[in-house]
C-alpha cells in the first residue's frame, strides 16, 4: 500500500518545483488572547482555507499519559488526502502511538498510516518524528468514504502522549509542532486532485528550534518557494494555517481544586 500512497503524492507535485516566507503578519484576530503565539513570516498567496491545530494542554502533577489532538477547520472545503510530518524534542514526553480521529472514523476513509523515525541521528533534526498519511479512497471502486470532511472544527488525528518514562517533568514545555523535509510534507490534497494546499501561516506558542541549515530542507518553516511552480497548469496553493502546540508542565506542590485532572482540563 505504501507505494500507491508515493504515487498519489507524487502525482500531485510532479509538475511541481519548494514560497520562500516573506512577509505578511496576520491580523489579531488569528491570535488567541492568553498566548504569546510568534508569526513566522510566511508569504500568503491564497486566503487560509484549512486550519490544523496542535492542540495544547496543561499538566499540574508533573506525569500525563494522555491523548493530545491535532484539530482541523475546514472552512467547508472537502479534503481526500493528507500527508503530515509532526516532530518532538523534548526528552520529557514521548508519542507512543498516533491514531485517527473523528473526522477519519466518521467518514470511514480508506487508508491510513502512522510511522515514528528517529531523527535525532540526522543533522538539523529533532529527536522525534512521525510521518502520517491518510487517502479517502485508496484504489477508485464502487466503495465511496461516508464523507470528505464533517463541516465543523474536529480532530484529524488523536496523539497518545506520555511522560511515563521519566520520574517527573520539570515547569516548562515541551512543543510538538509540524516539521517539513520536501515539498509534499504537511500538505491536504481536494477531492478532485487537482489542487494541492500547503503551508500559509505559521503560529508558535512555544519555543520551539530552529532546525534551519542553507539547505531548502529540513525546516519548520513551511513548505519553501521552489515547492511552487506558477508556469503549470494546476500549481499548489498556500491554504493552510498552522498552529503549532504540545504540553506545559507546572509542577504544582498543593491540589488545585479548579481542574478535576491532571492534564489542566476543567
Amino acid at each position: 500500500m505504501i507505494p500507491r500512497i508515493a504515487i498519489v503524492f507524487y502525482t500531485l507535485f510532479v509538475l511541481t518545483t519548494p514560497v520562500r516566507a516573506t512577509g505578511e503578519q496576520p491580523d489579531s484576530s488569528h491570535q488567541s488572547s492568553d498566548d504569546s503565539s510568534v508569526v513566522l513570516p510566511l508569504e500568503v498567496e491564497d486566503t487560509a482555507n484549512f486550519v490544523l491545530s496542535v492542540e495544547r494542554l496543561t499538566v499540574h502533577r508533573g506525569r500525563i499519559l494522555d491523548t493530545l489532538d491535532i484539530t482541523l477547520e475546514s472552512g467547508g472545503n472537502l479534503l481526500a488526502a493528507f500527508d503530515l510530518r509532526l516532530a518532538l524534542e523534548s526528552r520529557f514526553v514521548e508519542i507512543l502511538e498516533i491514531l485517527p480521529g473523528e473526522i477519519l472514523d466518521s467518514c470511514s476513509w480508506e487508508f491510513f498510516n502512522a510511522q515514528a523515525e528517529d531523527g535525532s541521528v540526522r543533522e538539523n533534526y529533532p529527536r522525534s518524528l512521525w510521518h502520517v498519511v491518510a487517502l479517502a479512497e485508496l484504489i477508485p471502486d464502487e466503495t465511496r468514504p461516508h464523507c470528505y470532511g464533517i463541516g465543523r472544527r474536529a480532530s484529524l488525528l488523536r496523539l497518545v502522549v506520555s511522560s511515563e518514562h521519566v520520574d517527573l517533568a520539570p515547569d516548562g514545555t515541551a512543543a510538538i509542532f509540524f516539521f517539513w523535509e520536501s515539498c509534499s510534507d504537511n500538505s491536504i490534497a481536494g477531492v478532485t486532485g487537482n489542487v494541492l494546499s500547503l503551508s500559509a501561516k505559521l503560529y508558535d506558542y512555544y519555543p520551539v528550534g530552529d532546525y534551519e541549515s542553507d539547505a531548502l530542507f529540513p525546516t519548520r518553516l513551511g513548505a519553501p518557494e521552489q515547492c511552487i511552480d506558477p508556469s503549470v497548469k494546476n500549481p499548489p496553493r498556500r491554504r493552510i494555517e498552522f498552529h503549532n502546540g504540545g504540553i506545559e508542565f507546572l509542577l504544582q506542590l498543593l491540589p488545585d481544586s479548579t481542574h478535576s485532572d491532571s492534564t489542566g482540563r476543567p
